[in-house]
């Protein structure tokens, strides 16, 4: 018999054991130390055999006692689909998620939920647990998609076993992984084209830069700056990471303000909007008298204040049921997603943007 992988041997090599000795249901079996030494695998190896065991219902585990025969008259197969964000509790990814669970639980299907804090380790540490799990396909936001990411091993073994994967809002361009997201280089040229029309000719922006959402939120602004013959000035595209947020704010953008150098900004999204709107006012400026402004995502925080900003639509829940929905065809019908799947995006506007005098 020919066996993919080590876990796959190891799961047949079990089932053979409990059938060659008659193991009845609440049977013990060997530690996962003892499957280790007997047939010279790693703890990993043991752990993922286990886990498809109890995923096919053939084994069920208790906390602190080990592994036992499960009856299969009342044990079945868990569905279980793996849901990996940036983040979880705040922003639009609620929306996000909520989207994923109504469409998995429709099919039956539970979520397994994760969060990487867009930090690299808790991602490697994410995708290791859904591949214990066994999931039966995975959901992911890439984290710092922008760069060159040392876990796309993780990745490589989820086409290994036979996971199905997509990927949401944005990609790694290193590995051949399909993605349901917006059309961030278009998001980028329409909230520029909102200050243009509106006679704006001194345009800054403030853009996220460690994922592919802002460079291609940014690739749209530096565009539509040139098809509209708009001066691209460096000194006022104010770039920031995950960890630099903060003090870019505090730094470059209060000084960009406190100058007044610009009348329009595009900014990567609604947070940092907001934020925005308090250096604005603690500066003794107001919007959209001093300064206009065009805004991602159209969350909840672009409706928070009395100053409404205008915000490019990021689809939240249909985003997330279209990812849902999306994996459960592979999952169940096989179905090929080779192909990105890109929301069309359109601004909604509010009163955070005035029309200059010609």
């Amino acid at each position: 018999m020919d066996f993919k992988s080590k876990h796959e041997y190891l799961r047949y090599v079990i089932k053979e054991y409990i059938k060659d000795n008659g193991l009845r249901p609440g049977s013990k079996l060997p530690t996962e130390n003892e499957f280790q030494q007997q047939y010279d695998v790693s703890r990993h190896t043991v752990r993922l055999a286990l886990s498809n065991l109890e995923n096919e219902g053939i084994i069920y585990k208790e906390q602190g006692l080990g592994s036992f025969v499960a009856d299969p008259s009342s044990k079945k197969k868990l569905k279980e689909i793996g849901v990996i964000t940036t983040y979880i509790s705040d922003y639009i990814f609620p929306y996000i998620i909520r989207g994923i669970e109504t469409e998995i639980s429709k099919s039956g299907y539970s979520m397994i939920l994760m969060s990487t804090n867009n930090d690299r380790d808790l991602e490697k540490k994410a995708v290791q647990m859904m591949l214990e799990r066994n999931v039966d396909g995975l959901i992911v936001e890439p984290t710092k998609s922008a760069y060159y990411n040392h876990n796309i091993g993780m990745y490589l073994k989820l086409k290994e076993y036979g996971i199905p994967t997509i990927m949401i809002n944005a990609k790694y361009d290193e590995i051949d992984i399909s993605s349901v997201m917006t059309d961030d280089y278009h998001s980028g040229f329409i909230a520029v084209k909102e200050l243009v029309d509106n006679h704006h000719t001194n345009i800054g922006g403030i853009f996220k830069i460690d994922d592919r959402q802002g460079k291609e939120r940014l690739k749209g602004y530096m565009a539509a700056c040139y098809e509209f013959g708009i001066e691209y000035n460096s000194d006022n595209i104010i770039v920031y990471e995950t960890e630099t947020m903060q003090s870019t704010m505090h730094n470059e953008v209060n000084a960009m303000i406190k100058e007044a150098r610009v009348t329009g900004i595009v900014c990567y999204n609604d947070k940092i909007a907001n934020d925005l709107l308090d250096i604005i006012f603690e500066n003794g400026y107001s919007i959209p008298k001093d300064f206009s402004i065009v805004s991602h995502d159209n969350s909840y925080i672009s409706s928070l204040r009395t100053s409404l900003i205008s915000s490019v639509e990021h689809p939240k829940d249909e985003l997330g049921k279209k990812a849902a929905q999306l994996i459960i065809d592979s999952i169940e019908n096989g179905a090929d997603i080779s192909e990105d799947y890109i929301f069309d995006t359109h601004l909604v506007r509010r009163t955070s943007v005035r029309k200059l005098e010609d």
